[in-house]
């Protein structure tokens, strides 16, 4: 088991402060810190396939959601690397313990390029079964690279990608979002996700209150940057041809599921699965009842081949 946050085995789990050793959060893997092309450190969190080789079933990239980190993702992990999977995760540039002003992207294709070396620097196998997964923003960014970079990965899996706000934005807010980001970009206000409205789980969303690496604020910039990366995944959707496995909660109040529903249709993938669920909010892996989403990966890995039966 990993130690626990804050032991002396474990390097400190501090917002921006990037630290190669013991991951806190995962058990069983190690950290270490990329320098991107504009000179941020990323925190990479990496585990092996246990006992049969690094990657003898496949492997699996995951990408989280805005304002959290990759840490909020070990039940994800155990169910791969059950089934086989090694399994890499990042912390976002200006998230979790990766550097960067909290939330803010210049560019979104920053993220890309940031994926980019993350499969360059880490031994990624071009030999070995590929798995794309992204939550949230990290869904949207793994359409969005997918769409740029067809042929890196062998399987896309999304859940509660963010590819609309659930509530529309008022104009007035989106025409001060233009003015705030071209005078100070990497301003961030105030900006509190309620954690009830992510999960029905009591227990999930005490620990999103107490996670000091989760942050409360909003980024006019990056809101500006993942505008222009949604309309750009709806209108060239067709161009996506990848398996592609989307998971949304019915009820979402984060990101529009009627969005995904849209985006999922125009996919040009001739394999392509929707999985929604009754009454489930934002975060469908963290929900109570969440083991039917847990099989329904499973499931679907094994049923389209990336993984044994």
């Amino acid at each position: 088991m990993a130690e626990p946050p804050g032991s002396s085995a474990s390097p400190p789990r501090q917002p921006g402060v990037p630290i190669a050793g013991p991951d806190p959060d995962i058990d069983g893997a190690v950290t270490s810190v990329l320098r991107t092309e504009d000179g941020l450190d990323l925190l990479v969190s990496s585990l092996p396939a246990g006992g049969r080789g690094v990657g003898a079933q496949g492997q699996a990239l995951i990408v989280h959601g805005y304002a959290e980190h990759h840490g909020r993702y070990g039940e994800l992990v155990a169910l791969l690397h059950r089934m086989g999977f090694s399994c890499l995760l990042l912390d976002l540039r200006g998230h979790g313990r990766s550097q960067g002003s909290r939330g803010h992207v210049a560019d979104f294709e920053h993220y890309r390029h940031d994926l980019d070396l993350v499969l360059e620097k880490t031994g990624w196998s071009r030999d070995v079964p590929s798995l794309l997964f992204g939550h949230s923003l990290g869904g949207l960014i793994a359409l969005e690279y997918v769409l740029h970079r067809p042929g890196r990965f062998d399987r896309l899996v999304v859940s509660s990608p963010f590819l609309a706000p659930a509530v529309e934005v008022p104009k007035l807010k989106v025409a001060l979002g233009h003015l705030a980001a071209k005078v100070a970009p990497t301003l961030n206000l105030a900006g509190v996700l309620d954690p009830e409205m992510l999960t029905h789980d009591e227990e999930q969303q005490r620990r999103y209150r107490q996670d000091p690496l989760i942050f409360q604020s909003f980024n006019p910039k990056w809101f500006l940057e993942v505008r222009d990366a949604q309309q750009e995944v709806y209108e060239r959707a067709g161009e996506i041809r990848i398996p592609a496995l989307f998971l949304l909660g019915a009820s979402d109040a984060v990101a529009d599921p009627q969005q995904g529903r849209q985006v999922f249709e125009r996919l040009g993938s001739e394999a392509k699965t929707l999985r929604v669920y009754p009454q489930f909010f934002h975060e469908v892996l963290n929900e109570s009842g969440r083991q039917r989403v847990y099989a329904d990966v499973e499931s679907w890995l094994r049923d389209s081949g990336i993984a044994d039966s």
